[in-house]
């Protein structure tokens, strides 16, 4: 099985966050090529300078796998994390993520990919404290 995530199910992930974050944060969720998508955190009154890497803010991707070096944030980016593989089920014909993949035998067998930074290098996350 191939990963896949169709324009609907990307959809569904820009206003499931949408609707989850309102105000607080807005969010860049674009599709990349038919299996995955990148989700970027824009601006919201979240300051995050206290993981961010060289400039006060962005880019900093997030590793969906350890969530817990994050600190105080860990509960937002789980939040968010949870947010991106549920929102696709409710798409027509839309499915949440999963991961059957075994590296250990190089089986890779995902629903779909995604990254998710605060910030992108050509225009840094805005602080709206």
């Amino acid at each position: 099985i191939m990963a896949y995530i169709s324009t609907a199910e990307v959809r569904e992930i820009r206003n499931a966050l949408k609707e989850e974050f309102g105000p607080k944060l807005k969010f860049g969720v674009k599709r990349q090529h038919y299996s995955s998508v990148s989700i970027t955190i824009k601006k919201g009154n979240v300051d995050f300078s206290n993981i961010m890497r060289g400039a006060p803010y962005g880019p900093r991707s997030i590793n969906q796998y350890h969530l817990e070096q994050y600190g105080p944030h860990a509960t937002l980016f789980d939040k968010i994390v949870n947010v991106i593989k549920k929102a696709p089920g409710n798409a027509e014909g839309g499915h949440e993520w999963y991961d059957n993949s075994d590296a250990m035998t190089d089986y890779f067998d995902t629903g779909f990919y995604f990254n998710l930074e605060v910030g992108t290098w050509d225009k840094p996350y805005e602080f709206q404290g």
